[in-house]
């Protein structure tokens, strides 16, 4: 007998991802409330309807009203099937991690070893490290309980609307909460990183609104942060309107606001307000550069020469497109970690996918072991070299690479496979152990439908995760932490198993150094729950004996 399960009414699948498949009918967990799928769009579940016996409609009892998404009963209209979807449950279960994304970390140095959750009623919650006021909880510091083995609360004034958005630059957190005002906590790093103006710890959140050129009702949608090995780090901010706003360190003025002086407060990019951007990529490192992207798919760069494109320094922002103006760019990625061995010095990489699956990079050529480039190429790419930047691979998604003197790089392709290039450490391009400087399709049937690949790495050290359309991830490289949560610690490791996880993840992010073999992987699953694994350092899975954990486990919230 077969089953059409389009035919089935409503399916609850949890917290909603954009990183798995959906069908029709589909309900999810979406900003607060229940939404149902509609042609793969997430539609709200409750918008009135004054027909009570249309299939999929609220029953309003002949009245149109537009109903709260988690507060309302449906009808499939022939059989008179209801759905109602109570939020929570009555508790409070995690819908969102704290991102450690910035396009310029190799992984070396993701957090120092602490993680947020934000929970359905909108509030965050941490685990781990405490120590320099990060956690945001009004408690840092003191020996000997520097660490939440449970996770506490982040401690917003009353009246706080909920948090939508939680960001780490290491010691600093940053919120975003839906009015658009953005928070700040944590060791303000080098007086400049909690845009206030202030010189100490900021041990709970304060708000950032109204200091510098950020106005009191500017309303942001989204944060960015650039922070690498080095650490100069910076944090941007992008507005409703498209306007950015940047401020920390300022090094070959990649703040882009006409000077190279560290910034303490934010202060407006002036191209951004006549040129509105959709998207920031910034790197955080010596060689510091950012770029913006415009509405339409415009690259504008600003700081140093060669990690920027540009042909010179430059304090402002400039249209860069060596590729070709009719070339819109999708993303940028960096990477800037020094060499491990004597006399080494600092080695970077970066990349840019546009919306065409073109992927260019430029960059060191990887120093001991493997270009990178996946095009035989061996020489590095940077201003004066004929081929700057070098195409690498058409048909690509989204990649990453790692440069560090032993270099390598994935790239996820458009049709949800897996390449890669370059040093094969750990088995990061499988169990031959062989290196190799031209692209090789990687995992066989284990990195099939993937949908969100990250790479982290230091020197001889490389970790890989990538989940799947389907919620199953994929970890592999190095595991001596239990970072690839296959139930040891044994390492190297090639991708040909699963995360011991037998529930459906909607996203990952990870903390600590988790490219240099001490860091933690942590899930978010469509129940709500938050599974870690990986080194256990500062009580940051949740373990009071600090001992790291092989296998995915609860954080108990």
């Amino acid at each position: 007998m077969n089953i059409d399960i389009n035919n089935l009414g409503y399916r609850w699948k949890g917290l909603y991802s954009p990183y798995l498949s959906y069908l029709n009918n589909d309900v999810v967990y979406k900003d607060g409330g229940a939404y149902v799928m509609r042609n793969g769009v997430a539609t709200p579940f409750a918008l009135g309807q004054q027909d009570a016996v249309l299939a999929g409609h609220v029953l309003t009892g002949g009245v149109s009203v537009g109903g709260l998404a988690n507060m309302v009963l449906h009808s499939n209209g022939a059989s008179g099937m209801e759905f109602r979807f109570m939020g929570g449950r009555n508790g409070t279960i995690a819908t969102g991690l704290m991102s450690t994304e910035r396009s310029s970390c190799s992984g070396h140095a993701v957090t120092n070893y602490y993680m947020g959750s934000i929970m359905s009623d909108g509030s965050v919650r941490m685990i781990g490290l405490r120590q320099y006021g990060q956690t945001g909880t009004g408690v840092y510091g003191g020996d000997p309980a520097w660490n939440y083995t449970f996770p506490s609360t982040v401690a917003f004034p009353p009246g706080t609307p909920r948090i939508t958005q939680v960001i780490s630059a290491f010691n600093d957190t940053y919120y975003l909460d839906a009015s658009g005002a953005v928070w700040h906590s944590g060791s303000n790093q080098g007086d400049t990183m909690s845009g206030r103006n202030t010189t100490s710890y900021i041990p709970v959140p304060q708000r950032i609104n109204g200091n510098g050129d950020l106005g009191s009702n500017t309303i942001v949608k989204k944060i960015y942060i650039g922070r690498c090995y080095h650490g100069y780090p910076s944090v941007w901010l992008l507005d409703n309107q498209g306007r950015v706003y940047s401020w920390g360190y300022n090094q070959y003025g990649q703040l882009g606001n006409g000077n190279s002086t560290n910034q303490n407060a934010p202060k407006l990019i002036p191209m951004s307000v006549n040129t509105p951007i959709k998207d920031i990529y910034v790197t955080g490192g010596v060689y510091a550069a950012s770029f913006l992207i415009g509405m339409n798919g415009i690259l504008y760069a600003a700081g140093e020469t060669n990690s920027s494109l540009l042909t010179s320094n430059s304090s402002t922002h400039q249209p860069v497109m060596p590729w070709g103006w009719n070339k819109t760019v999708k993303k940028i990625f960096s990477c800037e970690t020094p060499g491990t061995w004597e006399g080494a010095g600092t080695y970077r990489r970066y990349g840019a996918v546009l919306e065409n699956g073109e992927f260019w990079m430029w960059g060191d050529q990887g120093g001991y072991v493997g270009d990178g480039f996946g095009i035989g190429y061996g020489p590095a790419s940077f201003q004066g070299n004929t081929i700057f930047p070098i195409k690498c691979l058409d048909g690509v998604k989204d990649a990453q690479a790692v440069a560090a003197g032993y270099h390598m790089s994935l790239a996820l392709m458009n049709d949800g496979t897996v390449k890669w290039t370059g040093y094969n450490g750990q088995y990061i391009g499988g169990s031959s152990g062989i290196s190799r400087n031209t692209w090789e399709t990687l995992g066989g049937s284990f990195l099939t439908n993937v949908t969100k690949l990250r790479l982290y790495g230091y020197s001889t050290y490389q970790t890989a995760v990538a989940l799947r359309s389907d919620g199953k991830v994929v970890v592999w490289g190095f595991g001596g932490s239990g970072q690839v949560g296959n139930g040891n610690n044994l390492t190297p490791n090639a991708p040909n198993s699963f995360l011991l996880l037998d529930k459906t993840v909607v996203d990952f992010s990870v903390s600590g150094y988790f490219g240099a073999g001490g860091g933690g992987l942590y899930c978010l699953t469509s129940d709500g729950q938050v599974m870690v694994n990986g080194y256990g350092a500062h009580s940051m899975d949740g373990d009071d004996d600090q001992e790291s954990r092989f296998a995915p486990s609860p954080v108990i919230f």
